[in-house]
């Protein structure tokens, strides 16, 4: 799918940075919200043109199907400055393939390319001057739909509400997670919503992180329902190991989330020459490659960190430690420079506002 370049829109209002705003670096991650919404809202019969609202006027309401059943999928991309001043949204259309997949799960109206990228087009023109310079953060949007009928009882809703968020993010600073394979809670099972990008999947991994920091690690490795041996995503981030020199990150089998930063990185590490697959990988499998010698790196990978890597895995067994060979901050620097346009590689994932 091709997206059109937009035009721009004169009449939007603009948000003005507040006195002592931070500098870019002491952003964070979605701690500063913008203080505008786009909406749009969906009467059974089609969506309405994207509107800007206040964000401290927008309603919920509480007997809705989002509020008491969870039926609200969302979206996380980013817009980039470019080292040229230029200003683009990095890879919309397969956000939108993907926000339009969940929806389709959880029985929501689904959206036109069109609307999708006006709207996100007018979150960045709105908030452009609390875009950060090149190089130093981007604009985060969340794009979600949400069940917007007030009403009790378990139904497809006859009224929905699209919105976007934004908040002013920093660039992700490099570090590095002690994670711990959980092996009695599950994320996700064959047949339920682990493809999906909504709040449920994230309300049922919240036990997991817990339990890990309980035990003095940062976050948790999801293992496969069934047996608890084969490994899923890492706290909410798709995982990447590598063995033997391949790099593996597990399949798109129902139970993962279909990454956008992951699909980013398998094509950018084939580039490179390197054997990058979609494979199972077992904790076993990690454990032996570990004793071996032949595990290089892990990392976790998404929108909002890029690259973390791992620099241990607890296991009731013992941890395992994780080598670091250099891979996640070579990728990490090269996904980066395509992502802010540094270079002009894969210009087709970059749409300029």
């Amino acid at each position: 799918m091709t997206l059109a370049e937009p035009e721009l829109e004169p009449r939007l209002p603009r948000a003005a940075l507040p006195l002592n705003w931070p500098e870019p670096e002491a952003l964070g991650f979605g701690q500063v919200l913008a203080p505008y919404l786009i909406v749009s809202d969906h009467d059974g019969e089609g969506w309405s043109p994207a509107q800007v609202l206040e964000r401290d006027d927008a309603r919920l309401a509480i007997a809705s199907g989002t509020v008491q059943y969870g039926l609200s999928v969302f979206e996380g991309m980013k817009a980039y400055r470019s080292p040229d001043g230029g200003v683009h949204l990095f890879r919309p259309e397969m956000h939108l393939r993907r926000l339009n997949a969940s929806a389709r799960r959880l029985h929501l109206p689904e959206l036109d390319e069109t609307l999708f990228l006006r709207s996100c087009v007018q979150a960045v023109q709105v908030h452009e001057a609390m875009l950060p310079p090149a190089g130093r953060g981007s604009l985060y949007l969340r794009p979600t739909i949400h069940a917007d009928e007030e009403a009790l009882g378990l139904k497809q809703a006859a009224r929905h509400r699209y919105s976007v968020t934004v908040t002013p993010s920093s660039d992700p600073p490099p570090k590095s997670l002690r994670m711990w394979a959980e092996t009695e809670l599950i994320r996700a099972a064959p047949g339920g919503l682990g493809a999906a990008k909504t709040g449920a999947n994230y309300a049922a991994g919240l036990s997991g992180l817990l339990r890990a920091r309980e035990r003095g690690y940062d976050d948790v490795i999801w293992l496969d329902a069934a047996t608890h041996r084969w490994l899923g995503e890492a706290g909410t981030m798709n995982l990447f190991v590598q063995i033997g020199g391949r790099l593996l990150t597990p399949p798109l089998d129902g139970t993962i989330l279909a990454g956008v930063t992951r699909d980013s990185l398998l094509q950018l590490a084939r580039e490179t020459g390197l054997d990058a697959a979609e494979q199972a990988v077992g904790l076993d499998q990690l454990r032996e490659a570990a004793a071996s010698g032949k595990l290089g790196c892990a990392f976790g990978c998404g929108t909002a960190s890029r690259i973390v890597r791992i620099a241990a895995i607890g296991t009731a067994q013992g941890d395992i430690a994780v080598p670091d060979n250099g891979l996640p901050a070579s990728l990490g620097a090269r996904l980066k420079t395509v992502q802010e346009g540094a270079v002009a590689d894969y210009p087709s994932w970059r749409v300029r506002i």
